[in-house]
């Protein structure tokens, strides 16, 4: 019960508070995250998927960056660098895929969305990526994006996530 023991237990103290605010903040981002996908839609993007690109999209954004095909998605990709967000399309130009590349994403670590969602449905590793998906709704499904774990970084910060409506897949 020396006077030293006090400082030590107020620093342990305030450095689990600062732990916690960190935790509460992605914490917050991937509640937010949730709900958006529910609507079809991702963080900072007022587009959803099921809508209809030349429509709305290209209407106020314009023209994307980069346009491409994607044979294994059965969609075209449109690259919206400034907004930080790809569209996936189908032949009728509904959107079926939302990806966003968000700066704030790219803090939240694989484990803690683990914590935070629980198991995912869907957990793939392929090409040095470790994707695991969620069911948001019926309709819309999450899937998120990671560097694949290695013995150097055992707990990677997210790449991208998308919300995904398969039934938009089919042309």
């Amino acid at each position: 019960k020396s006077p030293d023991k006090k400082p030590a237990t107020d620093t342990k103290s305030s450095q689990a508070k600062n732990a916690s605010v960190a935790k509460d903040s992605s914490e917050i981002l991937l509640s937010k995250i949730m709900e958006l996908a529910k609507s079809g839609k991702v963080i900072n993007c007022e587009f959803a998927d099921k809508i209809n690109v030349d429509e709305a999209v290209k209407k106020k954004w314009g023209e994307p960056d980069k346009t491409e095909w994607i044979s294994a998605a059965k969609g075209t990709y449109l690259t919206y660098s400034k907004h930080n967000v790809v569209f996936g399309i189908n032949k009728g130009a509904q959107i079926f895929e939302v990806r966003s590349f968000d700066s704030n994403i790219k803090k939240i670590s694989l484990s803690k969305v683990k914590k935070i969602f629980g198991a995912p449905a869907y957990d793939v590793k392929s090409n040095g990526e470790e994707i695991i998906g969620y069911v948001a709704t019926k309709e819309f499904k999450i899937l998120l994006v990671f560097p694949q774990p290695t013995s150097n970084n055992k707990d990677p910060l997210m790449e991208h996530y998308s919300v995904l409506y398969p039934q938009g897949t089919v042309n």
